[in-house]
């Protein structure tokens, strides 16, 4: 949905706004923002394909397919790896899609639907990333690290589901933004290993600042993307609630 334009009323930092009040973003800046957005889309939708088909190969169980030094941890854990490993791949093929604002306009009901079914997918993902990541790698400061994450998805995604159930669609499209970047970072860990492994950098040490950097790289980034949001006010960017104007 499109963000809502601040002169309106319902737009009032705190104020639940109502679906009818959002308003396409200004027609001259729709040609310079437009393509890049729709590139940007394309990007991230690729390297959330690719991570998923990569990473799904864990759900067969296969003791070929598990890192070395981890397989015999996963196979210990069969069922939390499942939960986490499923979730995960669920959640980042359907992400993409909660963005486009055409669904989110004209569909209201298939998006609402998609984010329930997101939202169950984090709750898997996260919850056996909690379970799985006390047995990580490189303790203590991945195991660490990827329980950040874990915590971070969870809270992330339900204040991005309470506020859709108050109807506050700009705290909701900033939470929004923020989970599903964390739920990339499984991309960003992808990508982050082998350039670490091409710079030489020792496998430990790669993997701990990984545990690290997978996620909090890609909360720069959609902070950086919450602040470019359409009306959308630094309450909502926050998810601070503004002090009461003085009575009288």
């Amino acid at each position: 949905m499109n963000a809502p334009d601040p002169r309106v009323p319902s737009a009032v930092p705190g104020t639940p706004v109502a679906p009818d009040a959002a308003v396409a973003p200004d027609a001259a800046a729709v040609p310079r923002t437009a393509p890049a957005r729709r590139a940007g889309w394309w990007t991230v939708t690729a390297l959330a394909f690719l991570t998923a088909l990569f990473t799904a190969r864990y759900l067969t169980l296969d003791p070929e397919v598990f890192l070395d030094q981890q397989r015999a941890v996963y196979l210990a854990h069969r069922g939390s790896l499942v939960l986490h490993v499923g979730g995960g791949v669920l959640a980042i093929l359907l992400g993409p899609w909660q963005f486009l604002p055409w669904l989110r306009a004209r569909r209201p009901g298939l998006h609402r639907s998609v984010g329930r079914l997101y939202l169950i997918a984090v709750l898997a993902a996260g919850t056996g990333g909690l379970l799985m990541a006390p047995r990580g790698l490189v303790g203590p400061v991945a195991p660490i690290g990827f329980t950040g994450l874990a915590v971070l998805l969870l809270l992330s995604s339900a204040l991005a589901w309470r506020a859709g159930r108050r109807r506050d669609l700009l705290r909701h499209r900033a939470w929004a933004v923020r989970s599903f970047a964390l739920i990339m970072a499984a991309a960003t860990l992808r990508i982050w290993l082998p350039v670490m492994d091409l710079a030489g950098v020792p496998f430990d040490q790669a993997y701990a600042t990984a545990a690290w950097t997978c996620w909090l790289i890609n909360l720069v980034v959609a902070e950086h993307l919450i602040a470019r949001l359409p009306g959308l006010p630094p309450a909502a960017r926050t998810g601070r609630v503004p002090a009461a104007p003085p009575a009288g």
